[in-house]
């Protein structure tokens, strides 16, 4: 199940705003992880992840998929040879998430929220 799409933004508060007149959405909740604030704005059945293209990183959006347990994904993921690029990562709002790479170089992350 589609969890959320991260987009890099050059200003956040403008992001928020944009996003907030052009959609039904509303900032849910916002943390901050390696000294990088994260804004979750939440809408119908989805959710947008936006993140500052602060240059220091190369910007690339992804797409989240919840799953009950990482652990479990990675395992799977690795019985089909599919090995994780990132993590996984213990979020400050306790969700866990591993990130992997598409044939494209695109950026796929699984994310549990709940403990399994």
């Amino acid at each position: 199940m589609l969890h959320h799409i991260g987009l890099y933004v050059s200003n956040m508060k403008t992001s928020c705003e944009f996003y907030e007149k052009i959609l039904p959405i509303e900032k849910k909740e916002s943390f901050m992880w390696n000294d990088t604030e994260l804004v979750f704005l939440v809408g119908e059945g989805y959710k947008l992840e936006l993140m500052p293209n602060s240059g220091s990183h190369v910007a690339r959006s992804h797409i989240a998929f919840s799953v009950t347990s990482v652990t479990e994904k990675i395992k799977e993921l690795s019985c089909k040879e599919i090995f994780l690029e990132e993590g996984p990562y213990d979020l400050p709002n306790g969700w866990r998430t591993v990130f992997y790479d598409g044939p494209d170089g695109e950026e796929i992350e699984f994310i549990q929220t709940t403990k399994p």
